[in-house]
């Protein structure tokens, strides 16, 4: 592989299109995954600062997805057009319809079924949840918080089926957290509060509390989407 090495002014700009060059030409496919932010910074002549904010515009411009303890992966060959964003937004609005009928429940038995072990293993995903410092580790963090809402209600179909639909979930909440125009810090920290809410019902056994906060949460990212154009019209 031949790497370039950024030696112009805007080293930002430089180190991103150098990316592209490296993605379009086909050095880094579709599906493969970039070299670690050390590696990275190395072959691009230029600090892990510039580098990593490299890499975020391309995540922002989907061409990069980020996996939390896995890597940064290429997910298309050239940047996604604004009509192709409108189609992903689409996509996983259906998403999210299905996530809210299946946490929604999850929720309510939890609050029912919630055993000691159940509330202290919450509280941990929450403050993990809460202590986030990255897109692609509130995803993660969101995640294993809502598995641990399933895993309390005592239901193992609905731990297979949540399981079974992860990756499709982590997908759609890759897009949300990336897309600017879905994702801001006033709704960050709603999203935050309605997550606090839903522990706190479970605790308490509340199963109205807990299906109502649920419900809140992803109601708010239903309406993001279809304010940006998503779901049905």
């Amino acid at each position: 592989m031949t790497v370039r090495p950024v030696r112009h002014r805007s080293l930002v700009e430089e180190a991103t299109a150098e990316l592209r060059r490296l993605i379009g030409t086909g050095e880094w496919p579709v599906g493969s995954k970039l070299p670690g932010e050390v590696e990275l910074s190395r072959l691009l002549g230029v600090g892990r600062t510039t580098s990593r904010e490299a890499v975020r515009v391309l995540i922002v411009d989907g061409q990069l997805r980020a996996r939390q303890g896995s890597g940064t992966y290429v997910a298309a060959a050239s940047p996604v057009s604004e009509f192709d964003r409108e189609l992903r937004r689409s996509e996983v609005f259906h998403v999210y319809e299905v996530r809210a009928a299946l946490e929604v429940e999850a929720g309510r038995l939890a609050a029912q079924r919630r055993t000691e072990t159940d509330v202290a293993a919450l509280r941990a995903a929450l403050a993990a949840r809460d202590a986030a410092v990255s897109p692609a580790e509130l995803v993660e963090t969101d995640l294993e918080l809502h598995r641990q809402v399933v895993r309390a209600a005592r239901n193992p179909v609905l731990v297979r089926l949540f399981d079974s639909f992860v990756d499709a979930l982590r997908e759609a909440a890759d897009h949300v957290v990336t897309d600017n125009h879905l994702h801001d810090g006033v709704g960050q920290e709603s999203d935050a509060r309605a997550h606090h809410a839903l522990v706190e019902a479970i605790a308490a056994g509340d199963p109205d509390g807990a299906a109502a906060a649920t419900q809140a949460n992803l109601d708010r990212t239903l309406d993001r989407l279809r304010a940006a154009g998503a779901g049905p019209r």
